[in-house]
């Protein structure tokens, strides 16, 4: 079958995998040499590139396929490109790449979104508006790009946590890299809509050696008390997610939740204000 090199689709698909340039560039690289590698899972072939992520993956999977240079037979998918055209393509991305850090915004933001279950209604009205990047990151993949990330901290601010949501805190937590200090600020754990859940898990997070901190102070506004209902991810100073999501079943894989993930300058603001909020929170030092 010819190879498709139409213009306007290599530009919709630069375009689309640009801010991820970096590393598209390097798996184009590699299905350039394995061009089969392709056919199967996004996470093995994540593993067999390096320094990528599944997710990444997907989204040079779908991009590939948009622009015509390879094809969905049955449940695999077959690469059409020439080995001369991904060389091409990899070198636009390593130009692209070189541009963006020589001329990088103070933020990259990039949308994240929770669907509500597996082929909604919602997915479909998406994918018939072409002016919609397919760069659209699922809330839990975020949550584990967060997780891998930090090197220092991983702090995370989730006012509601039900059993599913303690369950995903614990799994990221787990994946953090030695030394990395996991930190959870949360509501008090004598209530209900966060308790419950956490103290279910409580060896868990005492294994792991997360430091908890319960935001919620005396003040003279008409609730009685000073908390929070912000629900933010935060990967050192570097790299946050702020949305809507709680760690709760229903915020991760059952309703429409909206969120940003953010790299840069901002970072650094979230940082300071976090650790404001857990100088005046209460630590949990028993739980």
């Amino acid at each position: 079958m010819p190879d498709r090199n139409n213009e306007a689709d290599i530009d919709v698909l630069l375009n689309g995998l640009s801010p991820l340039a970096r590393q598209a560039s390097r798996i184009l690289a590699y299905l350039a040499e394995f061009p089969d590698g392709l056919g199967g899972s996004d996470v093995a072939l994540s593993s067999r590139v390096g320094e990528v992520s599944a997710e990444h993956v997907a989204i040079a999977r779908r991009s590939l396929l948009a622009a015509g240079l390879a094809m969905q037979v049955d449940f695999s998918t077959k690469l059409i490109a020439t080995r001369e055209t991904l060389r091409n393509l990899v070198q636009n991305l390593k130009g692209i790449e070189g541009y963006l850090r020589s001329h990088k915004d103070r933020n990259v933001v990039e949308l994240v979104l929770t669907e509500p279950g597996a082929k909604s209604t919602l997915r479909k009205a998406i994918d018939t508006l072409p002016g919609l990047s397919p760069i659209m990151f699922q809330t839990s993949d975020v949550f584990f790009r967060l997780a891998r990330a930090a090197k220092r901290d991983l702090v995370v601010l989730a006012p509601f946590i039900d059993n599913q949501g303690a369950d995903l805190l614990v799994e990221l937590f787990s994946i953090c890299r030695p030394g990395v200090h996991c930190h959870l600020v949360c509501r008090p754990l004598n209530e209900r809509q966060c308790g419950e859940a956490f103290l279910r898990r409580a060896d868990d997070f005492r294994r792991i050696g997360v430091l908890v901190y319960e935001y919620a102070l005396p003040s003279t506004l008409p609730s009685g008390r000073e908390t929070f209902h912000a629900k933010v991810v935060l990967s050192d100073d570097d790299l946050f997610y702020v949305g809507s999501s709680n760690f709760m079943g229903s915020a991760l894989d059952r309703s429409f939740e909206c969120g940003v993930l953010v790299e840069g300058g901002a970072a650094k603001e979230l940082s300071s204000v976090l650790e404001a909020v857990r100088s005046i929170a209460k630590p949990v030092h028993h739980y």
